[in-house]
Formats: C-alpha cells, structure tokens, sequence
C-alpha cells in the first residue's frame, strides 16, 4: 500500500526531511548565538558553533552519499534512505562535539573577538 496514493499532498523524501532539519537548526543557531552575545555567555556561544559546525558536516555527509551510484544490486528502500540520513545527522552532531574539523573552534574565536 502506497501511504502517498491517500493523500497526494503528502509527500515526504529525504531531501525535505533533511532540509526541514537544517532551517531548524538554522534557525536555533541564530537564536542562541544572538542570545549568547548578548549575555556574554561563553558556553553558549561555544555551544552555537558547535551547532554550526553539526549542520556543516550534515550537509558535507549528504554531498558524499549523492556521489554514491544508486545502482546497486538491492535497490535502497525510501525507509533506509531516512534511515541513512538520521544515520548521517548523528554522526555530524557527534563528530562536533568530539572536536569536529576545527570550524566551531575557529568560530567561537572569531564571535568571542567580536564581543570584546
């Protein structure tokens, strides 16, 4: 039973799951980063950088699977697609928070600069 044949309207892929995730984080960003400078709270600020950097390498993650050949001998079923996105975000927010690329940490220097 095909779930979109009831409702057309209902269309759900990976591509808008994933940028749903990514306005939202987008948009969480903006609100702690704002709201960090103006209470000069380092975690915080440490902690919106981290953030960043996550939806960074999200988007780096989902770059590399789109290079991957899709021809494979078992076709990949829209449940392991989400599956492999989920997959990626939790690797992104967790090689953040394990030190990441450097990018938070280049951030969170430059945005504590510029509140001094």
């Amino acid at each position: 039973m095909n779930i979109n044949s009831l409702n057309p309207n209902l269309s759900i892929d990976k591509q808008n799951i994933s940028a749903i995730q990514q306005n939202n984080k987008s948009k969480e960003f903006a609100t702690i980063l704002e709201k960090a400078s103006k209470e000069k709270d380092e975690k915080a600020l440490h902690k919106a950088a981290e953030d960043f950097e996550s939806v960074f390498i999200k988007m780096m993650l989902d770059s590399m699977r789109k290079t991957i050949d899709k021809n494979g001998l078992i076709p990949k079923s829209h449940g392991e697609e989400i599956f492999e996105s989920m997959l990626d975000q939790t690797y992104a927010e967790r090689l953040a928070n394990a030190g990441g690329i450097g990018l938070a940490d280049m951030m969170y220097k430059e945005l504590s600069q510029d509140k001094q």
